[in-house]
């Protein structure tokens, strides 16, 4: 069994050094790796990631974790906090895309590389003839330690599924890997790429995945790499929006959430059971957010201390971002952010404003997206069982 539970990530650190540069074997670590996802042992690896997003005057950053299994050509990759927590399992000839605790599963259709798929961050397709050696150090396993080397190399060109009938085109990008020269495997990896999709916006992606617990030589639970049964096979999973709220969600129990807001408050769904929720999806850059925050604002100072509580998720955005808006344009109500806490898959929103409303029994009430006007956003309150006069 070899673990790498125990890894000094301080001495792992990426490193560039003047004139350590040398060729190494092109393709001498892939094919160890390969003999390492073909083996009858299990290889476990949980990566924690952050992926820094910047377009124009959008800076997105993200965090969560991914767990991965391999065995006998077959894998699992299952996000934890990540966008939609989409489950992907390779059974070894096809692919699956699920959502945890969902009901449907589909099959990527978009498929332009020959080989056969893997999860991140093993997807990236090297440049073999262009790597570079940077460094070698110890791998920092407990025990028995390896030796590591840091290699760099530019990513080839790719397309890959994105929204529901859309391609996602990696145009280009330099990944720099920090990988155990006996198995192959990868503890440590920085893509930084360009990358463009069907509307023709290219930002700019920076990943990080660092290894936080490694096991490989255990026997593989087979049940991991098979779709669950009863699942309906659909041509796209679906996101969460207002009209997926209103539809499985409306009347039922919410969805959990503990959080800590912007000052480290924590902040629990169920303590606040006995008044009127509104959850506040937003962003710094969203026009319809910013002219809906002062009716926010006047809402929470006259409601705010008896029967209402305001929450607002700020979405995808760097702390610095969101506090520098926050000195401009004060909340009187907590501010939790994305980006620094684990959403369940329900509260990962893509269109802003969206707004959910929680009654005091703790049920889902409805969902409202977009610019609509506080009139609406009233009625549903008073729906929820609020007074507001």
């Amino acid at each position: 069994m070899l673990s790498a539970k125990g890894l000094m990530f301080a001495v792992l650190a990426f490193a560039y050094v003047p004139g350590a540069f040398s060729v190494t074997p092109t393709s001498d670590l892939w094919s160890k790796f390969g003999e390492v996802q073909q083996g009858t042992r299990a290889l476990h690896q949980e990566f924690e990631v952050t992926r820094h997003v910047k377009q124009g005057y959008v800076d997105e950053v993200s965090r969560f974790q991914i767990t991965l299994d391999f065995s006998q050509s077959k894998w699992r990759e299952q996000p934890v906090g990540g966008e939609g927590e989409q489950i992907r399992v390779f059974d070894g000839h096809d692919l699956f895309v699920f959502e945890s605790g969902g009901t449907e599963y589909a099959r990527p259709k978009v498929n332009v590389d020959k080989d056969k798929p893997l999860p991140e961050p093993y997807d990236t397709k090297l440049d073999w003839n262009k790597m570079k050696e940077v460094q070698r150090l110890p791998c920092g396993f407990s025990g028995k330690d390896h030796t590591c080397v840091i290699i760099e190399a530019p990513i080839k060109p790719w397309l890959r599924p994105g929204s529901p009938g859309g391609v996602i085109r990696m145009n280009d990008g330099v990944i720099q890997v920090m990988a155990d020269t006996e198995t192959g495997i990868w503890l440590r990896v920085h893509v930084s790429a360009s990358v463009g999709y069907a509307m023709g916006s290219a930002p700019q992606w920076d990943v990080f995945f660092n290894s936080k617990q490694m096991s490989y030589g255990a026997a593989p639970e087979l049940a991991l790499f098979k779709l669950p049964e009863g699942l309906k096979e659909v041509s796209d999973l679906a996101g969460w929006n207002e009209d997926r709220f209103k539809k499985e969600l409306a009347g039922k129990p919410a969805p959990g959430l503990q959080a800590a807001d912007i000052h480290g408050a924590p902040i629990s769904l169920a303590q606040l059971k006995g008044k009127t929720v509104l959850l506040d999806f937003w962003t710094t850059w969203c026009p319809p957010c910013q002219s809906d925050a002062s009716s926010l604002e006047q809402l929470n100072k006259k409601f705010g201390s008896k029967n209402l509580a305001i929450i607002g998720v700020s979405v995808n955005e760097d702390r610095a971002t969101v506090e520098n808006y926050l000195k401009k344009h004060p909340h009187s109500y907590p501010v939790v952010l994305s980006s620094e806490n684990r959403l369940p898959a329900p509260y990962q929103i893509g269109v802003f404003p969206t707004y959910l409303i929680v009654s005091p029994e703790g049920t889902m009430v409805t969902a409202e997206q977009g610019d609509k006007g506080f009139a609406k956003l009233r009625k549903d309150l008073e729906k929820a069982g609020m007074n507001i006069e």
